[in-house]
């Protein structure tokens, strides 16, 4: 199998190439990406690609500068060309560089295949007789680490499968009653970003590399799992228990705690009979090792699930908290929403027993709160909008980066939204209602003053705020009052008239309907009650 790196400044260019040579159905595979000429050919030594496609028009180093920095460090690869421009230069520098095939795009799938095939023809061509035996290995060594990704992620599913695959891929050391060990790294997505300028699979290939390094002379397979941040140790020796894991990775993690700052975190799984079940070993090593502590900092080997008697309890965002979220975001309240994630940030450094795996938990939370709005306070971050951001929290600190992205963006989502809104009847009687919750305010009150009909009032209402209008002015009225109790001496029946209830058993009725607990009950707990009544 020859492995491929793409080249292109377009996300969406290299996530379309990429697939469309998966689905040619060659002895190929993507190994690696990269966003210019630079990024690659600091990639190639780690990656070790036998063909490129690149693009020519890229930021940094373009497309003629890297053909012939190729040519004249790497001209064992081969290249192929895709591009939007039939400009001369472009054309002309990719025969001077020996490039084997120049195709414009759009890009058809038999345009690129020719390409493809001309390339790999030109590259078993090359070879020498020892190369093709290193190229040997190391196909074989990607066909293995690829079975093991299929069968982990339940592409291969049937046994027989499975088994006639391991006869041939897993026969030194055969594999037969195993465990997994699962590897993450902390700091991961900060080095990748800071060192490595955001390419989270240079990094990856290092540490798999001084991984394999570090453990060559071991029985174990490695392989990256899906999401391409964590490593994964087939282990034939089911005898292997944490302690032995740990004298084995410890050379690795002290390798890499030096010469990159990271720390190694280990989740094992218990031994399993049969390869079938990898799928399952997988997700017990995993939740092992998040169930390592947030606040660590050394390496960690997790063998065995937290006894019950350790498992933290309660919660830093619960349903009544993300409700108030919620309506601080979409009611346009950037500083009780700053407020709300300090809150949450001080919790989560006050935890003694935060563990991995309940701080991501509390993270999703944040933006599950933010509802319709989160797409647009996610859109301008680029932490906040990729997916696997949250994943890579592992320590305190990157928790805290999190949350202050998340809380700079939702300020400048309702900023920008206000703008927006300026002259927006929904917003202006939305933005009364903020500020005068308390007052005895209704329905037809405020379609007299906007002069509208209140049926149409009352939809456009719904659909600009998720609620009906009594929905809506009873929870800014709750939220005060919540906020009274905590911050104040106020006495229930004086808070009950702020919010705008004469009648204090109402209010009380309203309040716990709303909470779940009474007023009283709400002030003197000793921590933020937020668990809402079912309705």
């Amino acid at each position: 199998m020859f492995k491929v790196m793409v080249v292109d400044d377009e996300p969406w260019g290299r996530k379309s190439v990429g697939k469309m040579i998966e689905e040619l159905q060659l002895d190929v595979e993507v190994v690696a990406e990269a966003r210019n000429g630079a990024e690659a050919l600091e990639l190639i030594p780690v990656s070790k690609p036998h063909i490129i496609v690149t693009d020519m028009n890229m930021p940094v180093m373009n497309g003629q500068k890297f053909l012939e920095q190729l040519y004249h460090r790497y001209n064992h690869i081969k290249i192929v060309v895709i591009s939007g421009h039939s400009q001369f230069e472009y054309m002309k520098a990719a025969v001077a560089y020996q490039a084997c095939e120049y195709v414009l795009k759009p890009v058809s799938l038999a345009d690129l295949k020719d390409a493809m095939v001309k390339a790999i023809q030109a590259s078993r061509s090359h070879m020498s007789v020892e190369q093709r035996q290193q190229f040997a290995s190391e196909m074989r060594k990607l066909r293995t680490e690829t079975f093991l990704q299929n069968v982990t992620g339940r592409r291969i599913a049937y046994s027989a499968d499975i088994v006639s695959q391991a006869a041939e891929l897993l026969a030194s050391p055969p594999v037969g009653r195993y465990r997994l060990a699962v590897c993450m790294m902390r700091r991961f997505r900060e080095l990748a970003e800071t060192k490595f300028n955001g390419n989270a699979d240079l990094l990856m290939f290092s540490i798999e590399n001084m991984m394999s390094e570090l453990t060559s002379g071991a029985p174990l397979y490695v392989f990256k799992s899906d999401d391409r941040q964590r490593l994964c140790l087939l282990l034939p020796e089911p005898a292997m228990d944490g302690g032995g894991v740990r004298e084995l990775l410890l050379p690795f993690h002290e390798t890499a705690s030096r010469m990159l700052q990271l720390s190694a975190v280990v989740g094992l799984s218990d031994p399993r009979d049969l390869l079938d079940q990898l799928p399952e070993a997988f997700e017990e090593a995993s939740e092992r090792l998040y169930g390592s502590l947030l606040r660590g900092s050394e390496f960690a080997v997790r063998a065995a699930d937290m006894p019950q008697e350790m498992r933290e309890s309660g919660e830093m965002l619960g349903g009544f908290d993300a409700k108030l979220l919620q309506q601080a975001i979409v009611g346009g309240q950037a500083a009780s929403a700053r407020r709300m994630l300090g809150e949450f940030a001080r919790k989560a450094e006050m935890s003694e027993s935060l563990t991995i795996r309940s701080a991501q938990k509390e993270l999703r939370k944040l933006s599950a709160a933010a509802g319709s709005e989160w797409p647009a306070i996610a859109a301008a971050s680029p932490l906040l909008s990729d997916q696997r951001a949250i994943d890579s929290v592992m320590t305190l600190s990157a928790l805290h980066a999190y949350v202050s992205e998340l809380s700079a963006a939702i300020e400048a989502h309702i900023h920008a939204k206000g703008s927006s809104d300026a002259g927006n009847p929904m917003a202006e009687i939305v933005a009364y209602l903020d500020g005068h919750y308390f007052e005895d305010v209704g329905l037809i009150d405020m379609a007299t003053r906007y002069h509208m009909d209140p049926s149409y009032l009352s939809r456009q209402f719904k659909a600009a705020t998720g609620e009906n209008f009594i929905e809506y002015v009873t929870r800014k009225r709750m939220e005060k009052a919540c906020e009274l109790l905590r911050e104040s001496n106020h006495k229930v029946s004086d808070i009950a008239e702020l919010v705008g209830y004469e009648n204090q058993r109402y209010f009380s009725q309203v309040f716990k309907k709303f909470t779940g607990h009474t007023p009283s009950e709400f002030r003197e707990s000793p921590a933020p009650l937020s668990q809402p009544a079912k309705n």
